[in-house]
C-alpha cells in the first residue's frame, strides 16, 4: 500500500504528479498546428489533473470513512455561492422558452464545471497542501534558478534539433523526439523540486512557470521567436507567451508578483537575490510586453496593499542598500519599456496611458454616444458589454439572467444597443463574460450571487486581517503578499475577464486557498456517522471525476477533429472536411463553432437538409450567434420552408441589425409571401427598425414604403419613399413611387419633390465651369433637410471644393468617413483636398488607407508612390 506523508491526507507521489501537470505542464505546453484553439490541450490537462487530484482525496475518504478534504470556515460561503448559482440557473431555465434550453444546458454545464473544478476544487486542494515547518528558507532557490534558466535554455535548440514526424495523425502532430526529451527532463526536475509537496514548493513551481512564460513573452515582444517557425502575434505586438491571451498571463503575474517581491526583500543570500530578482524583473517585463493596462492597475493595487503593512516596509528598510537601487531600476525599466513599435526613445507605458487619456477626453465620451460620435474602442467596447450586463441583471435583480448564460444571451442585448447608438456599431463583439467582476456576478446571479460572492471574499480577507494582527512578524510577513496578489487580480478584473479562464483562475483560487490555510487554518472532518452512505457518495463523486476527465478528453479530440475539418474547408477539400467535422460532432456534440462549420461543410457538399440539421445542432450548443440563424434561414428558404426562414431571419436581424444581407433576405421572404397584405404589418414593424440602422439605404425605405401602401397607410408610405429618394436621388423607381403617393395624397408643392428638384440644380451647378453663388446655400439646405443622405453630403463637399472652399469640403468628407469608413469615394476626395492644401503627410495617410480597402487600385498606388518619393526627396535635401 502506498504510504502517505505525515501531513498529507493522500499518497504523495500521485498528488505531486497531478500538481506538476497542473502548474508546470498546463501553463507552458501549447501547439500551433494541433487544435483550432492552440491552448486547448493545456486546458484539458489542467482540468484532468485537478479532477485526478480530487479523486485521490475522495478515494482516501472512502478508505478512511471520513472526508479527507479539510474543513474550513470558508466552506459555508463557498457552498452558498454554488447553491445561488444553481438556483439562478434553474430559475432562468424555467423562465425561458424551450427552444433555448439545450443551449442553456450546454452553457450552464460549462460554467458549473468551471466553478466546481477551476475554483472550488483548486481552492480545496490548496487548503490540503500544508506549509513547511522551515518556511521559504527550506526552498532551494538556487535549484529553482538553475531550473528556470537551464530548462528555458534547452528550447533555444529546438528549431535546430526538432524532428517532426510525417503524417497528420494525433501522435505525429503531438510528438517530437527532442521536445519529448526536454519535457521529460523538465517534468523530472519539477518532480524532484516539489516532491516534499509543501505549499511553498507549489507556490515556487507556479512562480517558476510564470517566469519561464514571462521570459518567452518578452522575447516575443522584441520579435524573437525561439520555438516556432514564425512569430505568434494574434494580438498585434501584445505578447501572449504560452497563455493564449496577453490578458491571461498578465493577471497570472499580478497574482505572484507581490510574493516574488516579498521573497526578494527578505533574501539573505546572493543566489536568492538572483532568483527572486529574476522573477520580479521577468514579471514586470511581461506586464509591459502584454500592454494590459488593467493588469498595470492591478499590479499597482497589489503593491499599494503590500507596502501598506508595516512588516513589509520594515523589511524593505532593513535591506535598503540592495532593494532601493533594485526597485528604482525596476521602475526605470517599466517607464523606459519601448512601445509596441519598438521605436527608439519611446515608452510603452507613456503611450498606452496617453492613448487611454486621449481616448476619453471629455465627460460626454463616457456614454455610448461617444464624444461627438468619436469612440475609444478599448473603453467603449467594454461600456457596450457593461451596459448589456447591467440590463441582464435588471431583468431579475435577485437571481440575474442565470449563471453561465452571459455568452448565450449577451448578443440579444447588444443588438438593441448597437441599433440605438450608432457610435458603437463598429465595436460589436461576441463577449464571453462581463469584463467586470461585479457585473459578472450581478448580470448572471443578481444581488444574491453578488452578495454571497462578496461574503466569501470578506470572510477570506477578514481571516487575513485577524491573523495579521495576532501572528508573529515572520508569519504575517508571509501572508501579506498572498492577500496582495488576490487584491491585484480582483482590481485587474474590474476591467478584465481573466479570472474566468483556466490558468489564471487556477492561480487565483490556489492562492486564495493558500491564504486561507495560513490565516484561518483548517480542521479535519469527523468519521462518517453512516459509513456506507458516505462511501457510496465518495465513490459516486470519484465516478464523476472520472467522467469529467473523459469529458475533457472528448472535448480535446473534438477540437483536434474540428481543426482538421477547418483546414480542409480552407483547402476546399469539402468531403474530407465533412468527415473530420462529423468526427468532431461525434466526439462532443455541444460546441457551437464545430457544429456551425459542420453545417457549412454539409451545405457546400450539396446536402442542404443535413446542413439545416447541423445548424440546428449549433443552436443547441449556443443560440446567440446571428450567422447561424442567417445561414439556417437561407437554407430553409432554398428548401421552400419560408415560414421557418422568416422566423430565423427575424432573430438574426435582432441579434445583429448591422447585417444588410439579413434585411435583404428578410425582404425577399416577405415579398415572396402568397398573401403580402397578410404579412404587411409584420414587415412594416421589421423594416421600421431596419431604416433606423440604415437611414441611407434606399432599398429598405422602398420596401417599407411598399408595405405601408399595402396597409393603405399612405402618409407613412410618403415619408418612407421621400427618405428613400433623398438617400438615392438617382433611383427612378423610388422617385416615381414618391410622386405616385404624393398624387394619391394630393400634396401641393410637395417638399420632398422640391428637394429632389433642388438636388438636380445643385448637381448641375457642381459641373458648371464656375459654381453659382446660390449653389452653396442650396447645398447647405439639402443636407440640413436630409442629414443622412450620402449623395447630398457628397454633393455639398463637391460644390464647396469647386468653389475653392477647401476647409468646408474637407470637414464634410471627414464627417462622412467618420460614419462610414468604407466610403472610398469620400476618401479619394479628402486625399485630393489634402494635396491641394499642401498637407502631404495627411494625404499619404489617406491614400494608404484607401489602398487597404482597395489594394488593386493602380492609380491611387501611383499617387501614393509619388508622394512618398517627394517626401524622401525633401528628407534627403534636409
Amino acid at each position: 500500500m502506498q504510504t502517505t506523508d505525515n501531513n498529507l491526507p493522500v499518497a504523495r507521489a500521485p498528488l505531486v504528479f497531478m500538481l506538476a501537470a497542473a502548474f508546470f505542464v498546463s501553463p507552458l505546453l501549447f501547439f500551433t498546428g494541433l487544435t483550432r484553439n492552440p491552448y486547448y490541450l493545456q486546458i484539458a490537462i489542467l482540468n484532468a489533473a485537478v479532477l485526478g487530484a480530487a479523486a485521490l482525496f475522495l478515494y482516501e475518504s472512502a478508505r478512511r470513512k471520513a472526508w479527507a478534504l479539510p474543513r474550513t470556515a470558508l466552506a459555508a460561503p463557498l457552498a452558498a455561492l454554488g447553491l445561488v448559482y444553481l438556483a439562478s440557473f434553474a430559475w432562468s431555465w424555467f423562465g425561458h422558452a424551450p427552444f433555448f434550453r439545450p443551449a442553456m444546458a450546454s452553457e450552464g454545464l460549462k460554467a458549473g464545471l468551471f466553478f466546481l473544478v477551476n475554483c472550488a476544487a483548486v481552492f480545496y486542494l490548496a487548503l490540503s497542501v500544508p506549509y513547511s515547518a522551515g518556511g521559504d528558507d527550506a526552498v532551494p532557490a538556487g535549484k529553482w534558478l538553475a531550473f528556470v534558466l537551464g530548462w528555458g535554455a534547452l528550447w533555444f535548440l529546438f528549431p535546430w534539433l526538432k524532428m517532426p514526424l510525417a503524417g497528420e495523425g494525433l501522435f505525429a502532430r503531438l510528438f517530437d523526439p527532442y521536445g519529448f526529451l526536454v519535457w521529460t527532463a523538465g517534468f523530472t526536475a519539477v518532480w524532484l523540486l516539489i516532491r516534499r509537496c509543501r505549499q511553498e514548493d507549489i507556490l515556487h513551481l507556479a512562480m517558476a512557470a510564470g517566469a519561464i512564460a514571462s521570459l518567452y513573452g518578452i522575447l516575443e515582444y522584441f520579435r524573437l521567436e525561439v520555438i516556432w517557425a514564425k512569430l505568434l502575434n494574434p494580438y498585434g505586438n501584445r505578447s501572449v507567451s504560452t497563455f493564449g491571451n496577453p490578458n491571461f498571463i498578465s493577471t497570472y503575474v499580478v497574482i505572484f508578483l507581490p510574493l516574488a517581491a516579498s521573497l526578494l526583500m527578505k533574501a539573505d543570500t546572493a543566489v536568492k537575490r538572483w532568483f527572486y530578482g529574476l522573477l520580479v524583473l521577468s514579471y514586470l517585463g511581461m506586464l509591459m510586453a502584454s500592454l494590459t493596462r488593467s493588469s498595470w492597475l492591478g499590479a499597482a493595487a497589489a503593491f499599494a496593499l503590500l507596502f501598506s503593512f508595516g512588516a513589509q516596509r520594515a523589511q524593505l528598510k532593513r535591506n535598503k542598500k540592495f532593494l532601493y537601487p533594485f526597485f528604482a531600476a525596476a521602475l526605470l525599466m517599466t517607464a523606459a519599456w519601448p512601445s509596441d513599435s519598438l521605436k527608439p526613445f519611446s515608452s510603452g507605458l507613456v503611450d498606452r496611458v496617453h492613448e487611454a487619456v486621449s481616448g476619453i477626453r471629455t465627460p460626454s465620451a463616457l456614454g455610448l454616444s461617444g464624444d461627438q460620435g468619436r469612440t475609444y474602442s478599448s473603453f467603449h467596447q467594454r461600456l457596450l458589454i457593461w451596459t448589456s450586463a447591467w440590463q441582464m441583471g435588471l431583468e431579475n435583480p435577485l437571481l440575474g439572467k442565470g449563471w453561465g448564460q452571459f455568452e448565450l444571451f449577451y448578443p440579444f442585448y447588444q443588438g438593441r444597443l448597437v441599433a440605438n447608438f450608432p457610435a458603437v456599431r463598429q465595436l460589436r463583439t461576441h463577449a464571453n463574460n462581463a469584463h467586470n467582476e461585479i457585473l459578472e456576478q450581478w448580470s448572471q446571479a443578481g444581488l444574491a450571487g453578488l452578495g454571497v460572492y462578496l461574503w466569501l471574499l470578506a470572510a477570506l480577507f477578514y481571516g487575513f486581517w485577524r491573523y495579521y494582527r495576532s501572528a508573529g512578524e515572520e508569519a504575517r510577513y508571509g501572508a501579506v503578499p498572498l492577500a496582495a496578489g488576490l487584491v491585484g487580480a480582483l482590481a485587474d478584473n474590474l476591467l478584465n475577464v481573466s479570472l474566468h479562464f483556466a490558468v489564471p483562475a487556477m492561480a487565483f483560487w490556489w492562492v486564495a486557498g493558500a491564504l486561507a490555510l495560513k490565516t484561518s487554518g483548517v480542521t479535519q472532518y469527523p468519521p462518517w456517522r453512516r459509513p456506507r452512505a458516505g462511501a457510496a457518495l465518495a465513490w459516486a463523486l470519484i465516478l464523476c471525476c472520472l467522467a469529467g476527465v473523459w469529458l475533457w478528453q472528448r472535448q480535446f479530440m473534438r477540437d483536434f477533429y474540428y481543426f482538421n475539418g477547418f483546414r480542409a474547408m480552407r483547402a476546399n477539400a469539402v468531403p474530407a472536411a465533412v468527415r473530420h467535422l462529423r468526427a468532431a460532432w461525434e466526439a462532443h456534440p455541444r460546441e457551437v463553432n464545430t457544429n456551425y462549420e459542420y453545417g457549412n461543410a454539409l451545405v457546400r457538399s450539396g446536402d442542404l437538409e443535413k446542413g439545416v440539421w447541423a445548424y440546428g445542432e449549433a443552436l443547441k450548443a449556443n443560440a446567440g450567434y446571428d450567422e447561424i440563424y442567417f445561414n439556417l434561414a437561407i437554407m430553409q428558404k432554398r428548401l421552400g420552408r419560408a415560414e421557418e426562414a422568416l422566423k430565423n431571419l427575424k432573430v438574426s436581424s435582432a441579434i445583429n441589425p448591422l447585417n444588410p444581407m439579413a434585411w435583404q433576405a428578410l425582404a425577399e421572404v416577405y415579398l415572396s409571401a402568397p398573401d403580402r397584405t397578410a404579412v404587411a404589418a409584420a414587415a412594416v414593424a421589421d423594416f421600421a427598425e431596419a431604416v433606423k440602422v440604415y437611414p441611407g439605404d434606399s432599398n429598405l425605405w422602398n420596401t417599407l414604403g411598399y408595405f405601408y401602401t399595402l396597409l393603405r397607410r399612405y402618409p407613412e408610405a410618403h415619408k418612407a419613399y421621400a427618405a428613400g429618394a433623398m438617400a438615392e436621388p438617382a433611383n427612378g423607381m423610388l422617385v416615381e413611387n414618391l410622386a405616385g403617393v404624393s398624387r394619391q395624397l394630393k400634396i401641393k408643392n410637395d417638399p420632398a419633390l422640391q428637394w429632389l428638384a433642388s438636388y438636380k440644380r445643385v448637381e448641375a451647378a457642381s459641373a458648371a465651369p464656375k459654381v453659382p453663388a446660390g449653389a452653396l446655400k442650396e447645398a447647405d439646405a439639402l443636407t440640413a433637410a436630409a442629414p443622412h443622405s450620402g449623395p447630398a453630403r457628397a454633393l455639398r463637399a463637391r460644390v464647396y471644393f469647386r468653389a475653392d472652399r477647401l476647409a468646408e469640403a474637407r470637414a464634410q468628407l471627414e464627417a462622412i468617413l467618420r460614419e462610414n469608413d468604407a466610403d472610398n469615394s469620400a476618401r479619394y476626395g479628402l486625399a485630393v483636398i489634402h494635396e491641394r492644401e499642401g498637407n502631404l503627410e495627411a494625404a499619404r495617410a489617406v491614400w494608404a488607407r484607401f489602398l487597404q480597402l482597395e489594394p488593386g487600385n493602380a492609380g491611387v498606388a501611383a499617387r501614393l508612390r509619388a508622394l512618398e518619393r517627394a517626401a524622401a526627396g525633401r528628407e534627403t535635401n534636409l
